[in-house]
């Protein structure tokens, strides 16, 4: 694809190159940007302002951005970040009804080994399968056995020839583990804001 760079109107004068590059830019990745913003927020009007404060940004700042460097990784890095941070605003602004249930439904919703189309939610699967892999290999067994095959705890704890009580806290401590890496890799509040916004 071709690169926009300020070059290809230096012949314009009164910072009319600069308004045609924007121009173009916005043209051409407006809508793919949105759609992009959508996968996450799942809300096109809120992905649109998104997409929108976008390029808002890029004018701001366009005398500090080096344009004759691929725009479009920016463009798409730039979106990302407003749709996580929107996420973020979300859940400080809504207060929930149900509070003491929302680690229950985490944990649910973590156990549930859920295949999502939303964009965001198949990235905190990745991470979370990601992160799994790292646990100590015995706890790592007893919550795939829990998460992947859908055993009961006294089923785990008879094929690994280990009491259910000792089941019982491996999976406690492993989504424990997982809970606090959504939380420092800020995938978290994505989590939470999907969970709280189901029909």
């Amino acid at each position: 694809m071709q690169t926009i760079g300020r070059n290809q109107y230096d012949k314009e004068e009164n910072g009319l190159g600069e308004l045609m590059l924007f121009q173009e830019l916005f043209e051409r990745y407006f809508r793919s940007l949105v759609t992009y913003a959508y996968r996450y927020v799942n809300d096109w009007n809120v992905s649109e302002d998104i997409v929108q404060d976008v390029f808002m940004a890029l004018w701001v700042n366009r005398n500090e951005i080096d344009f004759e460097e691929p725009v479009k990784p920016y463009l798409y890095r730039a979106t990302y970040n407003r749709s996580i941070n929107h996420l973020n605003s979300v859940l400080v602004q809504r207060r929930v009804d149900h509070t003491d249930n929302l680690d229950e439904l985490i944990d649910y919703e973590i156990l549930s080994y859920n295949q999502h189309d939303n964009l965001l939610l198949k990235e905190i699967e990745e991470e979370i399968s990601s992160f799994v892999k790292r646990l100590p290999e015995q706890r790592k067994k007893v919550f795939l056995l829990s998460r992947e095959e859908n055993m009961k705890n006294k089923e785990i704890a008879f094929l690994l020839n280990i009491s259910e009580k000792t089941v019982e806290k491996h999976i406690t401590k492993a989504l424990s583990d997982i809970r606090t890496h959504l939380t420092q890799t800020g995938l978290m509040s994505g989590l939470i804001y999907f969970l709280l916004n189901q029909n």
